[in-house]
């Protein structure tokens, strides 16, 4: 019991030691540890409160219990305390996040897609060779619907974009929620939903190429397409989190797996709301406007790169940083 005691008293020590050392290299000491010696510290940090915790609980010496509860002060003061200046005085912080959320699941970025868009493509070529199929799975007012010209499906007057776009924006961002929550059915929701829009989106593309209809469908979709139908597909993977949680939560219960994703789900989601509220306004003030072809064309493939170089790129410099994210998680949920 004795050499027992004195291990306890070395960790502690030891744990005390390094978290007056971290404090004194200032605040950006946590954001230069690498995750696994992040992962250690809170360990270490989990081990000495519940030290503390029976220390309390079997009436210890009061010595011992004033030294655990000291240093159980200076490691929170340090783990959560750096963080959340490090959150609040950084304004990119959730910018970056985002674009960190969707690059560490890019699995469920890749299901999503391959649900929305499968289908998609799959409808689009069944509509082409069998175009008795776009009467069942189109609405009737898509199947004698013509375009306001050849270039473009809608004619919207200048005065009325604004109200178009608000509802554009309030019914686009109904769907990427329903994604994100239906994942709470186990994902069975979040995959029905997505294919369901894939379909319809692949059966008015079919139906409109068939009847040579196509270079007015794209002339419209082009501008705010690349940014809407992305936020959508993210959505789906939002949604594909929170269900993974359900099924397959590992070694925790699921309600610990959904708090652990729970975060990044969230922040997928509050990030594709936002995409969306710039896809409104292209889609309520750019679709319907006088510009020709080419140039629809080419705010496609802007809107593109800019979120390929955004998703690809932001806030790689800070990789130590999101480490903190992951395992503040952690540290919060067991």
């Amino acid at each position: 019991m004795a050499e027992r005691a004195e291990e306890k008293h070395l960790q502690w020590n030891r744990f005390a030691d390094r978290v007056d050392r971290l404090n004194r290299q200032g605040s950006r000491a946590l954001g230069k540890l690498s995750s696994g010696e992040l992962a250690n510290l809170i360990d270490d940090y989990q081990a000495l409160i519940a030290d503390l915790a029976r220390a309390r609980s079997m009436g210890a010496d009061r010595a011992v219990v004033t030294q655990l509860n000291r240093i159980a002060v200076s490691g929170h003061n340090l783990l959560y305390g750096q963080m959340q200046r490090q959150t609040i005085g950084d304004g990119s912080h959730w910018f970056l996040s985002f674009a960190r959320a969707v690059r560490r699941h890019s699995w469920a970025v890749a299901l999503s897609a391959l649900m929305f868009f499968g289908s998609a493509v799959v409808s689009y070529v069944a509509v082409l060779f069998y175009p008795d199929l776009g009467f069942e799975l189109l609405d009737d007012s898509f199947i004698e619907f013509d375009p306001a010209s050849s270039e473009n499906l809608h004619d919207i007057p200048s005065l009325s974009r604004p109200v178009v776009s608000s509802t554009i924006i309030a019914n686009n961002i109904q769907v990427t929620f329903m994604a994100f929550g239906l994942g709470l059915t186990a994902g069975i929701g979040t995959t029905v939903l997505l294919i369901f829009n894939g379909v319809h989106l692949g059966s008015v593309a079919g139906w409109m190429t068939l009847h040579g209809k196509q270079r007015a469908l794209w002339g419209w979709i082009m501008p705010h397409g690349g940014t809407e139908l992305l936020s959508i597909s993210l959505a789906g993977a939002a949604g594909y989190l929170l269900a993974a949680a359900i099924v397959a939560p590992g070694l925790v219960r699921r309600s610990t797996a959904l708090k652990a994703i729970g975060g990044d789900a969230l922040v997928i989601e509050l990030g594709c709301m936002a995409m969306l509220v710039v896809a409104g306004l292209i889609e309520g003030f750019v679709s319907p406007s006088d510009i020709d072809f080419t140039t629809r064309i080419a705010v496609l493939g802007l809107s593109l790169s800019l979120w390929a170089v955004y998703f690809f790129t932001a806030g790689l410099e800070k990789t130590n940083h999101a480490g903190i994210e992951s395992n503040e998680k952690l540290a919060t949920t067991q």
